[in-house]
């Protein structure tokens, strides 16, 4: 498995949902990858912060439209 295998997984892999030969393979490379064990270690630390965050209302109308103008700017500036 290689580390972009395993980032494509991951969401799957820590919410278990992935299928047990999967898991254990996802569990291998990170054991075995310094830099995907730290990686995971961090996702899955920020995930529990973040969920202990408040809920926020909805962001104003323009904000939120600048916003996702912004963001798909910066994806599409990725997929080239």
């Amino acid at each position: 498995m290689t580390c972009e295998e395993m980032m494509a997984q991951l969401a799957d892999y820590l919410g278990g949902e992935l299928v047990v030969e999967h898991h254990e393979t996802v569990t291998v490379h990170i054991k075995g990858c310094a830099k995907c064990d730290s990686y995971v270690t961090t996702y899955s630390h920020t995930t529990r912060i973040v969920r202990t965050l408040p809920k926020c209302g909805s962001l104003p109308p323009a904000f939120e439209a600048r916003l996702r103008e912004v963001l798909a700017e910066h994806l599409s500036e990725e997929v080239k």
